[in-house]
């Protein structure tokens, strides 16, 4: 008579929490963000420095192209090129007063308005969906830890700038 028992295997359990861990899960983020980025300037015909430059705009609102050139970490030649082709786009509007270039500021458009509602809208409400999950506390501490993460990337593009 045949045995019936059948061994059925185990769950595998989740890897314990090590800083090796949290560093794979970081990793794992930013190479998700970084896809995201490249699918967003891709579907609206534009290239990541392109899409970096209308993300600080967000950040700091209307900027002259200098101050953008220094954001960026792009060259006053590359923002310039970086403009003309995001206000051929109409990503920017560029605007002074009279002809004086030294007051020349950039904007985003109402069709930026619509571009970035459109999509970044479902990403920021999948990513609440998951955070409503946490406990105050743990969003707390994420929260910290973020930010020490993002003041590390700071620190190390700063070395790395270093002659």
């Amino acid at each position: 008579m045949k045995d019936t028992h059948r061994v059925v295997p185990a769950e595998p359990t989740p890897p314990e929490p090590s800083i090796d861990t949290a560093l794979s899960a970081v990793r794992l983020l930013h190479a998700a963000t970084e896809e995201l980025f490249d699918a967003a300037a891709e579907r609206y015909g534009i290239n990541r420095n392109d899409l970096r430059c209308l993300e600080i705009l967000e950040r700091e609102g209307p900027l002259r192209p200098g101050r953008l050139a220094q954001a960026s970490g792009l060259s006053p030649a590359a923002i310039t090129k970086v403009l003309d082709r995001l206000e051929q786009a109409g990503y920017v509007t560029r605007s002074g007063e009279g002809g004086d270039r030294r007051t020349l500021q950039v904007r985003t458009s109402d069709r930026h308005a619509r571009m970035r509602r459109d999509t970044w809208r479902p990403v920021a409400d999948l990513a609440a969906a998951a955070l409503a999950e946490l406990s105050d506390r743990q969003l707390e501490d994420l929260i910290a830890v973020l930010t020490d993460l993002a003041e590390a990337n700071r620190q190390s593009a700063r070395r790395l700038r270093r002659p």
